[in-house]
This record gives structure tokens, sequence and C-alpha cells, in this order.
């Protein structure tokens, strides 16, 4: 791995190279990361791992004309710069197409642990054989279909001929498993978990909750019955908030959705679009968010960013070319890494906690249908969303009966103004997602 103050001076003979060879504005993106992982396959460890890989993306701009090339290497920058550029000449000028001025980047005081380097290959062995062995410890009817530990060091850099020139280091490590119990023919539905960490002495700890977590999920889908159709509510765990309700929010609360006309958001901001509970933040400064940095794919400053406010639209996500086109300042949602061009996304999602157990949101209905994973179909431009939840519950007053795969159908934007409660425990999820339990109200259920 490339430290990263010499990453950035790498970058930086990238963009002389670059403006000799011809263009009117460059940027240079480059990330060395080193990682280690080991996967588990079938109830044992499978493989193990180590890569070491440093990757420049090449971003240039010709009378307006975008040009983009990434390799691997060093050796491979000044080949790559002649690419952009070639690439520039054949594609349509845009009068939106340009780099950007630097903003001032306060400094984001979180250094990467320096413990995760020593977690080696055969630390990462040890702790995924920990948890092959934990599971079977608590349950031996649980089986492990795939999953791993893994750990990473990383570099990045950004330099540009506007004159931005920025570099951070990180680190981490995570855990996952997949999989399903099963008990003679009884085989309940497949689950998943995971853990990340920022620090090596946190991820014994994580690994052995995350075991906990998943077994009881698994175990917990045994002995499934037919459910119940009925109009009512659903429950949502922290990961289907993630998957369903924001997975299908966020991408109209992207800029380039308001502007080419795929988010039937684009005239409600300042307007009432949710339940009065709902209040979420995207925070690319939190410290203990795995997203967090300094400054986003393009350089520019991160914050905390509010999306809804006691369910008012209060902002849209915003790169350098979208806030260009609406002529306003970039929000810092560039994501993504030297191998693409820049896009738009969130770095750390909150979405804040009600007043109410988890406990009590599943009691308070007479019936309800606890959802723990949804698997179908939803458009975010017209909200219509139908699918099968798998792994769910069947809740009567709190108590709990495993059901058969139950279809769950209705609207998005309806949905989310019928939140009837929000539990006030939060789940990290990746550390880059801090989410509650949501319950919805008239949702169509169909028993499978």
């Amino acid at each position: 791995m490339i430290a990263p103050e010499e990453l950035l001076g790498i970058c930086r003979e990238g963009v002389t190279l670059a403006t000799r060879l011809g263009a009117d504005q460059v940027e240079i993106f480059a990330s060395s990361v080193r990682a280690s992982e080991v996967e588990l396959q079938k109830d044992d460890v499978h493989t193990a791992s180590t890569e070491d890989e440093t990757t420049f993306g090449v971003r240039v701009f010709k009378k307006r004309s975008l040009g983009f090339a990434t390799v691997n290497g060093r050796e491979h920058l000044a080949a790559a710069c002649a690419d952009a550029l070639a690439m520039a000449a054949a594609t349509p000028s845009d009068p939106h197409n340009a780099l950007t001025d630097p903003r001032p980047v306060p400094p984001f005081e979180r250094a990467p642990d320096a413990a995760i380097a020593v977690l080696d290959i055969e630390c990462l062995v040890e702790l995924a054989a920990g948890m092959l062995r934990g599971v079977q410890e608590r349950d031996r009817r649980v089986r492990i279909d795939n999953g791993g530990v893994s750990a990473y060091g990383a570099s990045r850099a950004i330099a540009s001929s506007t004159g931005i020139a920025l570099w951070d280091a990180s680190a981490g490590a995570s855990a996952s498993l997949f999989g399903m119990a099963v008990d003679g023919d009884d085989v309940g539905s497949f689950d998943y978990d995971s853990a990340a960490v920022l620090r090596a002495d946190e991820l014994g700890l994580a690994i052995e909750s995350l075991t906990g977590r998943f077994v009881e999920k698994c175990a917990g889908a045994l002995g499934a019955q037919k459910g119940e159709s009925f109009r009512g509510p659903v429950i949502l765990t922290p990961e289907v908030v993630r998957s369903f309700l924001l997975g299908d929010l966020l991408p109209v609360l992207s800029a380039k959705a308001v502007r080419t006309g795929r988010s039937p958001l684009a005239d409600k901001l300042g307007q009432s679009i949710a339940a009065s509970g709902l209040t979420l933040i995207d925070d690319g400064r939190l410290a203990e968010g795995t997203g967090s940095a300094a400054f986003d794919r393009e350089g520019m400053p991160t914050r905390r960013h509010t999306l809804l406010d006691a369910g008012v639209l209060r902002g849209f996500m915003y790169d350098v070319y979208e806030a260009a086109a609406a002529q306003t300042e970039p929000t810092g949602h560039a994501r993504g890494g030297p191998s693409s061009l820049p896009g738009i996304g969130p770095c750390n999602l909150l979405l804040e906690p009600g007043p109410t157990p988890y406990a009590t949101l599943c009691s308070e209905p007479e019936r309800a249908v606890l959802v723990s994973r949804f698997s179908g179909s939803s458009s975010p431009v017209t909200g219509e969303f139908s699918g099968v939840v798998k792994g769910g519950f069947l809740l009567r007053r709190g108590e709990r009966v495993p059901v058969r795969e139950t279809l769950i159908a209705g609207n998005l934007y309806d949905v989310l103004r019928s939140v009837s409660g929000i539990s006030k425990e939060l789940h990290s999820l990746q550390g880059s997602a801090f989410l509650p339990f949501v319950r919805l109200e008239d949702v169509s259920i169909t028993a499978g």
C-alpha cells in the first residue's frame, strides 16, 4: 500500500502529464488498498487471500467534453492520460462538464487504527473458525452457506488542475454470515447478518454479537406456517428499512433524478412528504460511521445534511455536475472509487429513533406482519411495490409465529405518510446506516 502523501504526489504528476498532453482540466483520483479476506463456504473455511492494489482514475475535460480512463499502477498513468484525452475527443461537449474550484475542507479527526494492519491471514482464519464454532455451539441446526472475515487499510488522494490537493487514510474490518436452519424436513428461510468495525479490538465482540443475531434469526424461521391475508400494519426491521424503504427513497433524492425528470419529489422541497416522525440525515462526518471522510470523490467537503426533517423534504444530494446544472453548491455526495466516474449517494444514514420500544411497536397492533427480508419489485418513480416477505412473522399482540412466504404490496409514497411507529432502538448496519424498526399502516398482505 502506498502512503497517502506519496499517492497525492503521484496524482499531481498525473495532472501535469495530462495538462501537457492538451487537457483543459484534469482530475486524478487514486486509492491504494491492502485487503485480506477469509471466506467461508458450506460450514467450513474455504479460501484466504490478500490483495495489494493501487488504482488511478483519470478524468479530463477538453472543450467541455469528458474523457475518463482507469489503470492499476503508477507506470500506466501516462497511458491513462492519453486514453482519457482520446475519449474526450470522441465525446459530445456538455456545458456543465467542468471541474470546480477547491472548497475549504475542515479536518476530520479520526486516525485509522494501526492495529488493523496486524490482522493478518492467520489471525483472520482464527476469527473465521471461531465464528463457525460459535454458530455450531449455539445451534447445530444452523447451516452456513457463505460468509467471511476481512480487514483492510487504504490510502486515498485527489489532485486537480483547479487546485484541489487532498489525501486521507482509513482502515477497517468486517464479518458476515449467510445461511439457514435445517431441522429434518423443516428448512427455514435464508438469512444474513454482518458487522463492520473501525478498531481491531472491537472485532471479536462484533463477531460474537453477529453470530448470536444470525443464529437467532435462522432458528426463528423454523416451523413456518401459512400466514393470514388482511390489510393492516407491517413492521420493517432495520435491514428492510435500508434495503426497501430507503432503497427506493434515496434514488429520487438524487439531484440527477430531479434534473432528468425521474424524481416525483422534484417540486416538493419544503413540503411534507412523510409522517412527522421521520427525520432522515446523511452525515459524512459521523465519528463512528464507516462511510465518514473529510472529502468526497470529487474533493468536496462532507457535512451533516438533512434530507427529511419531521417528514418535510429539506434537501437533495448534489455532486459537482448536478450542482452546476442546478446553479447551486455541491453537498459532498460524490461517491465511488477511481475505477469509475463519480456517482451520487449517501455517506452515513441516520433515521432518527422514535419514543416507542420495539416490543411495544410489535404488541400494539391486534395483528401485524414483521418483515425480516423483502424480495420483490418496486419503482422509485411511481412508488408502486410488491414482493415476498421471507423469514417473516405474523404478530398477534406481540406473539410471533413464523410464516411462509407472504406477499405485501402498496405504494412507497403512501406508506411514508402512514408510518405509525418508530422504535427507540437503533441498529448499526455495517457502520454506515443507523436505523430503527419502522411500523407502516394499511399495507396489503396476502398469505402464501
